[in-house]
């Protein structure tokens, strides 16, 4: 941040296995991959990772480690860097930024599904449905259930 304002915004898609790893883990991802991409930019510089996540905040004074763990422990290292928890309702762009994608991705899904939808409608002939069974009289006729 430079005068209160985010100078930068970074992202990726998780693999499949990165899919089911615990939040905390899915925070560490994201910063680790962020320090790879600006690392020319941090490196010798003092900086501060805001994170909406309390637990993760705990990661550099963590006991026990896993080997992937200790690895990204490593990899931070090398950096002088403080992790800070900020509330996500005090983190409003994260927080906005964090749920867009969910967002967006139900929009597309329901207007593809009702676009789907509207064209099958219009290629299929009109038959007026059986009364009690719900299907139409031609089916019904025809022996189908």
């Amino acid at each position: 941040m430079q005068n209160g304002h985010p100078i930068a915004y970074e992202s990726r898609k998780l693999n499949e296995i990165e899919r089911h790893y615990t939040v905390q883990e899915k925070d560490m991802i994201a910063i680790i991959h962020c320090l790879r991409v600006w690392r020319h930019y941090l490196l010798g510089s003092k900086f501060v990772t805001l994170i909406d996540n309390v637990t993760t905040s705990y990661f550099q004074t963590q006991k026990k480690l896993s080997p992937k763990q200790a690895q990204w422990q490593d990899f931070l290292a090398e950096f002088d860097y403080v992790l800070e928890y900020k509330p996500g309702k005090t983190n409003v762009v994260a927080d906005a930024l964090s749920h867009k994608v969910e967002l967006a991705s139900i929009s597309q899904v329901t207007s593809a599904l009702a676009d789907r939808i509207r064209q099958g409608l219009q290629h299929e002939p009109q038959l007026p449905l059986h009364p009690k069974m719900g299907q139409s009289k031609e089916r019904d006729d025809q022996g189908v259930s």
